[in-house]
């Protein structure tokens, strides 16, 4: 985290797994006065678009396997390959992770100039990315709902079975929420956690030496806005 200069810009990660209701938080916050949210994986799927340096890259080192019908790349059939060539996977990383570096590093100098006081970057797999520099964020929030409610939410969100909920959600547990610096449980209404991730940020923003005082690695916001100490919190 850098340094704190109270009349600069807050930059926050919000992230979560599927069905713990990021998006629906970052959307309510972006409502306040000051705060601009944005999706990461939205920014990040730009350097993949035809005609881009990474794009090109790409078809010269995979060929048009990785191309859909529409001239698009198609992440899930890239991933099945890189993700079983550990070559393969580190020149994707080293193709990929300059380009959305220096996005979002414009992004927030932009926003930095517009006056913006807080800046939300959401992102589902935050922490486990490695195209994302983490030292462009000033604190990582992460948003922690239990499986049963998240298998839940998504049969009633998008009218799916037990089975096919569980087929989405595959194996998708938050083995590294507790890399956060601050962990929110969600598993309430999604108005109890709008508020606890309202105040939370609104905290850090009016006393950040407190804040950054704390030691990485999972505090909980419970319900009811409380802090506890998570793993690693001194």
């Amino acid at each position: 985290m850098r340094s704190w200069d109270e009349d600069e810009m807050i930059v926050i990660g919000l992230t979560g797994g599927i069905a713990s209701g990021k998006s629906l938080v970052a959307r309510e916050l972006a409502k306040l006065p000051g705060f601009t949210a944005v999706e990461i994986d939205k920014l990040a799927w730009e350097v993949y678009r035809p005609g881009s340096e990474v794009y090109k890259r790409l078809i010269d080192r995979f060929g048009p396997q990785i191309l859909r019908e529409d001239g698009e790349i198609d992440r899930r059939r890239l991933g099945e390959i890189v993700f079983n060539d550990p070559e393969e996977l580190r020149f994707l990383d080293e193709a990929v992770h300059p380009e959305v570096t220096a996005r979002l590093r414009g992004l927030i100098e932009a926003e930095r100039r517009r006056g913006t006081r807080v800046l939300i970057l959401e992102a589902a797999l935050l922490l486990e990315s490695p195209h994302v520099d983490r030292s462009l964020f000033d604190y990582i929030l992460a948003l922690r709902v239990g499986r049963e409610e998240r298998l839940r939410r998504l049969q009633e969100r998008d009218g799916l079975t037990r089975e096919e909920a569980e087929l989405r959600l595959g194996a998708q547990d938050p083995e590294r929420l507790e890399e956060a610096d601050y962990i929110i449980d969600a598993s309430g209404t999604p108005e109890e956690t709008v508020v606890r991730a309202r105040e939370l940020i609104l905290s850090l923003c009016s006393c950040p030496a407190k804040a950054e005082a704390r030691a990485r690695g999972g505090e909980i916001v419970a319900p009811g806005g409380d802090l506890e100490e998570g793993p690693g919190v001194i």
